[in-house]
């Protein structure tokens, strides 16, 4: 699980918006830059105008988005694979980001996610499974098996780091 960088320190408890300034986040171009660690700092391009767009994530957002990638990708396919796999990759940060402030809020007892993260990926899983699959090799299984294995694996410590050996494409 990636952490993300809020502009708020400490996260607020109430519905204030937050600053992240990862601009991949609803600019999938930018997806190569940000696995290269690039600085999401403004471009010094002289034509160059930044942006800040909202975005609301919530459970019914987020849902809202992958029915959308589904409808758009259709079956899972060796063609489709790897774009399938950055837009799932996507919403998972932003569940991520809704896991820091939600566990931020509410402080569980034991665990190291959030009820309603864990709940919501439940729910991702089970629609990502119902994906037929055509000749798609990894997606969305090894999506799927990340997902159960960070966030529902009850099996494992949950005070134990996530050991699944990359990223989530």
């Amino acid at each position: 699980m990636e952490h993300h960088n809020f502009d708020a320190h400490p996260i607020p408890k109430d519905s204030k918006p937050l600053f992240i300034n990862e601009p991949w986040l609803v600019d999938s171009s930018l997806q190569w830059r940000q696995e290269a660690e690039y600085d999401p700092a403004p471009l010094d391009d002289p034509d160059n105008i930044r942006v800040y767009v909202p975005l609301d994530l919530c459970k019914e957002s987020i849902l809202r988005r992958l029915s959308e990638v589904i409808c758009r990708h259709g079956e899972a396919s060796e063609k489709n694979e790897a774009d399938y796999s950055y837009d799932v990759v996507m919403l998972i940060s932003q569940i991520e980001i809704c896991d820091q402030v939600w566990f931020a809020r509410h402080m569980p007892k034991e665990g190291k996610h959030s009820v309603e993260a864990i709940e919501l990926v439940r729910e991702i899983v089970q629609k990502l499974e119902e994906i037929e699959v055509y000749d798609a090799e990894t997606f969305p299984y090894s999506t799927i098996d990340k997902l159960k294995l960070e966030f529902i694996d009850t099996v494992r410590d949950q005070n134990e780091p996530m050991e699944y050996g990359g990223d989530w494409y």
